[in-house]
Protein backbone atom coordinates (compact mmCIF):
# COMPACT_ATOMS: atom_id res chain seq x y z
CA UNK A 1 0.00 0.00 0.00
CA UNK A 2 1.44 3.32 -1.07
CA UNK A 3 0.77 6.37 1.09
CA UNK A 4 0.25 9.63 -0.71
CA UNK A 5 1.54 12.96 0.58
CA UNK A 6 -2.00 14.03 1.50
CA UNK A 7 -2.53 10.79 3.45
CA UNK A 8 0.70 11.33 5.38
CA UNK A 9 -0.32 14.92 6.14
CA UNK A 10 -3.73 13.77 7.38
CA UNK A 11 -2.19 11.12 9.65
CA UNK A 12 0.35 13.65 10.97
CA UNK A 13 -2.39 16.19 11.64
CA UNK A 14 -4.51 13.60 13.46
CA UNK A 15 -1.54 12.56 15.62
CA UNK A 16 -0.77 16.19 16.44
CA UNK A 17 -4.39 16.92 17.40
CA UNK A 18 -4.52 13.81 19.58
CA UNK A 19 -1.34 14.81 21.44
CA UNK A 20 -2.59 18.38 21.98
CA UNK A 21 -5.92 17.00 23.21
CA UNK A 22 -4.19 14.55 25.58
CA UNK A 23 -1.96 17.33 26.92
CA UNK A 24 -5.01 19.53 27.49
CA UNK A 25 -6.76 16.77 29.44
CA UNK A 26 -3.67 16.18 31.58
CA UNK A 27 -3.35 19.91 32.17
CA UNK A 28 -7.00 20.29 33.20
CA UNK A 29 -6.75 17.23 35.46
CA UNK A 30 -3.82 18.82 37.30
CA UNK A 31 -5.40 22.30 37.44
CA UNK A 32 -6.38 21.87 41.09
CA UNK A 33 -2.65 21.63 41.93
CA UNK A 34 -1.96 25.05 40.37
CA UNK A 35 -3.83 26.84 43.16
CA UNK A 36 -7.52 27.55 42.55
CA UNK A 37 -8.34 29.47 45.75
CA UNK A 38 -6.69 32.12 47.90
CA UNK A 39 -5.46 31.91 51.49
CA UNK A 40 -7.87 34.72 52.44
CA UNK A 41 -10.78 32.84 50.90
CA UNK A 42 -9.87 29.68 52.84
CA UNK A 43 -9.62 31.73 56.06
CA UNK A 44 -13.16 33.05 55.49
CA UNK A 45 -14.25 29.49 54.80
CA UNK A 46 -12.69 28.30 58.07
CA UNK A 47 -14.77 30.86 59.98
CA UNK A 48 -17.94 29.78 58.15
CA UNK A 49 -17.06 26.13 58.78
CA UNK A 50 -16.87 26.77 62.53
CA UNK A 51 -20.24 28.47 62.47
CA UNK A 52 -22.20 26.27 60.06
CA UNK A 53 -20.47 22.89 59.68
CA UNK A 54 -18.42 21.90 62.73
CA UNK A 55 -21.44 20.82 64.78
CA UNK A 56 -21.98 17.92 62.35
CA UNK A 57 -18.58 17.32 60.73
CA UNK A 58 -16.60 18.12 63.93
CA UNK A 59 -14.13 20.93 64.46
CA UNK A 60 -11.28 18.92 62.92
CA UNK A 61 -13.31 17.92 59.80
CA UNK A 62 -13.07 14.24 60.74
CA UNK A 63 -16.83 13.69 60.96
CA UNK A 64 -18.47 11.19 63.27
CA UNK A 65 -20.65 8.10 63.05
CA UNK A 66 -23.35 10.08 61.23
CA UNK A 67 -21.30 12.37 58.96
CA UNK A 68 -18.37 11.66 56.66
CA UNK A 69 -14.84 12.84 57.24
CA UNK A 70 -13.86 15.70 54.96
CA UNK A 71 -10.14 14.91 55.14
CA UNK A 72 -7.49 12.77 53.52
CA UNK A 73 -8.27 9.32 52.19
CA UNK A 74 -11.92 9.54 53.22
CA UNK A 75 -12.36 12.77 51.25
CA UNK A 76 -10.44 11.46 48.24
CA UNK A 77 -12.30 8.13 48.27
CA UNK A 78 -15.56 9.98 47.74
CA UNK A 79 -14.41 12.92 45.58
CA UNK A 80 -11.34 11.93 43.55
CA UNK A 81 -12.11 12.03 39.84
CA UNK A 82 -15.13 14.25 40.33
CA UNK A 83 -15.24 17.97 39.66
CA UNK A 84 -15.17 20.80 42.15
CA UNK A 85 -18.52 21.74 40.60
CA UNK A 86 -20.06 18.48 41.84
CA UNK A 87 -18.74 19.07 45.35
CA UNK A 88 -19.85 22.71 45.35
CA UNK A 89 -23.34 21.72 44.16
CA UNK A 90 -23.65 19.03 46.84
CA UNK A 91 -22.60 21.55 49.51
CA UNK A 92 -24.95 24.25 48.23
CA UNK A 93 -27.95 21.96 47.70
CA UNK A 94 -27.63 19.82 50.85
CA UNK A 95 -25.71 21.78 53.50
CA UNK A 96 -26.15 22.81 56.20
CA UNK A 97 -28.44 19.82 56.55
CA UNK A 98 -31.00 21.77 58.58
CA UNK A 99 -30.96 24.77 56.16
CA UNK A 100 -29.74 23.65 52.71
CA UNK A 101 -28.79 26.48 50.37
CA UNK A 102 -29.07 29.09 53.11
CA UNK A 103 -25.51 30.45 52.83
CA UNK A 104 -24.27 33.01 50.33
CA UNK A 105 -22.35 32.03 47.20
CA UNK A 106 -19.27 33.62 48.76
CA UNK A 107 -19.68 31.45 51.88
CA UNK A 108 -19.98 28.23 49.87
CA UNK A 109 -16.93 29.24 47.80
CA UNK A 110 -15.01 29.93 51.00
CA UNK A 111 -16.05 26.62 52.52
CA UNK A 112 -14.87 24.81 49.41
CA UNK A 113 -11.55 26.69 49.57
CA UNK A 114 -11.20 25.69 53.23
CA UNK A 115 -11.85 22.02 52.40
CA UNK A 116 -9.23 22.15 49.66
CA UNK A 117 -6.69 23.83 51.95
CA UNK A 118 -7.43 21.29 54.70
CA UNK A 119 -6.70 18.52 52.20
CA UNK A 120 -3.35 20.11 51.34
CA UNK A 121 -4.25 21.46 47.92
CA UNK A 122 -2.19 24.62 47.35
CA UNK A 123 -3.56 28.14 47.44
CA UNK A 124 -3.05 30.45 44.48
CA UNK A 125 -3.52 34.11 43.70
CA UNK A 126 -7.05 33.93 42.27
CA UNK A 127 -10.18 33.31 44.28
CA UNK A 128 -12.32 30.27 43.61
CA UNK A 129 -15.47 31.18 41.65
CA UNK A 130 -18.56 29.00 41.40
CA UNK A 131 -18.93 29.47 37.64
CA UNK A 132 -15.73 27.62 36.66
CA UNK A 133 -15.74 24.68 39.04
CA UNK A 134 -17.02 22.05 36.59
CA UNK A 135 -13.76 22.31 34.64
CA UNK A 136 -11.57 21.51 37.66
CA UNK A 137 -11.23 17.89 38.73
CA UNK A 138 -10.25 16.66 42.16
CA UNK A 139 -7.14 14.60 41.54
CA UNK A 140 -4.34 13.02 43.51
CA UNK A 141 -1.11 14.96 43.61
CA UNK A 142 0.78 14.51 40.32
CA UNK A 143 3.72 12.11 40.67
CA UNK A 144 6.23 14.74 39.48
CA UNK A 145 5.37 17.05 42.40
CA UNK A 146 5.05 14.49 45.22
CA UNK A 147 7.59 14.76 48.01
Amino acid sequence: MKLTASCIKAVSLAAMLWSVSAASVAQSNDAIWAGVFTEAQAARGAADYSTHCASCHSGDLRGNSNTPSLLGMSFMFIWEGRSLGELYTKMRDEMPSDRPGSLSTQSYEGLLAYLLQSNQFPAGDKALKAGVLDAINITAKPVATRQ
